[in-house]
């Protein structure tokens, strides 16, 4: 019955959606994505247009509801051209046919070639790729140098022992009421993913190889990684905020956070002086581990795909081209530009020898660090299966509920882990 209906709902709203699509442009290329920093994604459409001369409009939807509205507009027909896809439901996007792959396309070959394996993986599902990236990188642990030496503090942490203890230390100097923030919220790129950090860092994965959970196993990494958040929530270090909380890097900027995870590019707008309080005082480290594992993280990679229903199919892989690959200079144009202005991770092989980018991202992050963090990435195969998307979602609110200690933890891994079962037998796997 529930299902039922929302699917009711959701064809409802995806007929809102394409009407209003239609009205907001009925000729042209229509691109869709999360609304980051849209004036820059216009003008780049500018640029396509003048050398191209297909005309093209962004028309985002907000962050924390793209899949939801995509799926609605993708079961009504979407009139979108091209959308960015998130690793979450690649897979699920891909086998209904909702966006097609890049593969044989002209072009694609050359393109591909200057991407890392890894990359390419991140962006195929059984055997083909689906699109070019917008971006990509890995996950890093961001800190405020400034509170460590007040606090007396030598270095970040090590372990996440280490990072409870010198979070009592600048908590009990005066120096921030909660040193720590996570990203612990309902969405797409919170609680999942900070709860797969903490794992990795511990040595551990959700899943193994054959899709069968392992978080489920009393004592396992991905066990051990909420005890530590309940821990951390009990003694006050761990930011309460967490839970709520849509922007932690602004904390950061603020000043009011000592330590964090995040996205590798997030530092760039944490040391600009005109949007942070704290430029220059926030430094990147190797995610803590254990006294065995030394760090653990996980790389990413938002893509532009061609929808199923573009009815200009190679129009459309010449705006997937301009955005995610070459202009019609031959440059790297817009994965440079992210690069330059925004400290967006990149993929093609060509921009690490830029001098420009090198030089660029020096002033903010060190690349060292950053380069030896992605040595410790895992694989996420199971991010690629069609059902994760709709694991994930119904995931959020129960492992909220294990961390606040609303629920026993066994109890949500177990059934958590049921769901998940039962979703790979439906789908065969």
């Amino acid at each position: 019955m529930q299902r039922r209906y929302k699917l009711v709902v959701l064809l409802a709203v995806a007929l809102l959606l394409v009407g209003a699509v239609a009205t907001a442009q009925d000729d042209g290329l229509k691109l869709t994505g999360w609304p980051y920093e849209v004036d820059v994604v216009t003008e780049n459409l500018g640029r396509f247009t003048e050398q191209s001369g297909h005309d093209a409009v962004f028309l985002p939807f907000p962050s924390n509801e793209y899949r939801d509205k995509m799926v609605a507009s993708f079961v009504a027909g979407t009139e979108f051209d091209v959308a960015y896809v998130r690793d979450s439901y690649l897979a699920e996007w891909a086998a209904a046919g909702w966006i097609v792959p890049i593969s044989g396309m002209e072009g694609a070959d050359e393109l591909l070639a200057d991407l890392p394996a890894d990359i390419i993986e991140q962006m195929s599902y059984e055997g083909e790729v689906y699109g070019l990236p917008y971006y990509s990188g890995v996950q890093t642990m961001a800190y405020n140098a400034a509170h460590l030496e007040a606090a007396g503090i030598d270095a970040p942490p090590a372990t996440w022992d280490e990072m409870l203890t010198q979070a009592q230390m600048i908590k009990d100097a005066g120096i921030v009421e909660y040193p720590i923030l996570m990203s612990l919220r309902s969405g797409e790129n919170y609680l999942l993913r900070e709860w797969e950090t903490l794992t990795a860092a511990r040595g551990g994965r959700l899943f193994d190889d054959d899709f069968n959970p392992l978080f489920q196993e009393e004592g396992s990494a991905a066990w051990q990684a909420l005890d530590w958040l309940t821990q951390g929530l009990e003694m006050g270090v761990i930011d309460p905020a967490s839970i709520t909380d849509d922007d932690p890097g602004l904390l950061m900027a603020a000043g009011t956070t000592s330590f964090m995870t995040t996205t590798d590019y997030a530092l760039k707008a944490m040391n600009d002086p005109e949007q942070s309080n704290t430029a220059g005082d926030i430094k990147n480290a190797l995610i803590p581990g254990t006294d065995e594992v030394r760090s653990g993280t996980w790389g990413y990679v938002r893509l532009y795909a061609i929808t199923g229903n573009a009815p200009d199919k190679e129009a459309a892989w010449q705006l997937v081209q301009f955005l995610g690959g070459k202009d019609a200079t031959g440059e790297y144009y817009v994965p440079k530009r992210w690069a330059l202005e925004f400290g967006l991770g990149f993929s093609p092989a060509p921009l690490y020898e830029d001098e420009e980018v090198r030089n660029s991202l020096s002033g903010w992050i060190d690349p060292d660090l950053l380069s030896e963090q992605s040595e410790y990435a895992i694989s996420r195969p199971y991010r690629f299966v069609p059902f994760f998307s709709d694991w994930e979602i119904g995931s959020w609110g129960p492992l909220q509920a294990a961390i606040l200690g609303d629920a026993e933890k066994g109890d949500v891994l177990s059934d958590l882990a049921d769901e998940w079962n039962e979703l790979k037998e439906d789908w065969g796997y």
